[in-house]
Order: structure tokens, then C-alpha cells, then sequence
């Protein structure tokens, strides 16, 4: 019951920031310490040392990668903070398909972006044509729901 219920406020936070980040283009950090507290406690729960341990190494790679992506301007610092939070929930042996699930959604977000701005042809006041980023939360947030669904219909 415990561990249902600290996985149910994890994703509620991954929701809200993806929420924040949709709307603001921007990842509060409250959002991500409270987000590694409940997955990591969720951790601890359903799997004790084990589960944490290898959630832990998980976070720890997805932070080195993180911060190379946001080095290189491929994410941004927030995007990276949060996967690593997310992170803390999910073993290692569950990385490789969030990193899927990650993919998949974005992939699909990044299609509906560009026809509804390209299609629309989407422009500011000027007549210029509107830049457009890719909200990299909502992938998060949804790849660690897919991958803690399981748990969730048991």
C-alpha cells in the first residue's frame, strides 16, 4: 500500500512538471527533489537495498549522460535533473526501455509539433515563423509511466 502510494505522488509529480514545462519551458526544481524523494523511497519499498542500489546506479548514469546532452545544447539542465529523479525509481535492468519509451514519445511529440507548426504555419505578430521546442518533461514523465505500469495494474 505504502509503495503504491509513494509511486502514485511520483508520477503525479513528473506530471506536474511536465504540465510546468509545457507551459512555461521550464522544470521547477521543487518538482525534482520532490520527484528523487518519492521514486527513491518507492525504491526502497518495493525493493529494499537491492531496488534502491540499482536505481541508484541508474541515476547515476542517467546524470552523467544528462549533463553531457545539456552540455552539447541537446537538453536542457532541468530535462536532465529530471530523468535523473525519475531514475531513482526504476532499476537498472529497467533503463534501457524507459530510454525506449523516452524515445517513442518524443519522437511522437516531435511530429505533432512540427506538422501543427510547420502545417499551420505557425508566426508571430511579425509574420515571422515561431521557434519551437521540443517540451523533453512530457517524454520523461510518460516513459516513467510506462515503465512503472506494471506496478500499477497489479
Amino acid at each position: 500500500m505504502t509503495a503504491q502510494l509513494l509511486l502514485w505522488g511520483a508520477l503525479a509529480v513528473a506530471a506536474l512538471a511536465a504540465g510546468w514545462d509545457v507551459a512555461t519551458r521550464r522544470i521547477p526544481n521543487w518538482s525534482v527533489l520532490l520527484l528523487a524523494g518519492l521514486a527513491l523511497a518507492h525504491s526502497f519499498t518495493v525493493g529494499a537495498w537491492d531496488d534502491a542500489g540499482s536505481a541508484a546506479i541508474h541515476a547515476a548514469l542517467a546524470l552523467v549522460a544528462g549533463l553531457l546532452l545539456f552540455r552539447f545544447g541537446v537538453i536542457g539542465g532541468g530535462d536532465a535533473k529530471l530523468y535523473t529523479a525519475a531514475a531513482l525509481g526504476v532499476p537498472l535492468a529497467g533503463a534501457i526501455p524507459m530510454l525506449g519509451y523516452l524515445a517513442a514519445a518524443a519522437l511522437i511529440i516531435f511530429l505533432a509539433l512540427f506538422v501543427f507548426y510547420r502545417g499551420f504555419k505557425i508566426r508571430n505578430s511579425e509574420g515571422k515563423r515561431v521557434s519551437w521546442t521540443l517540451p523533453y518533461a512530457v517524454p520523461i514523465a510518460a516513459a516513467f509511466l510506462a515503465v512503472k505500469l506494471p506496478l500499477l495494474l497489479e
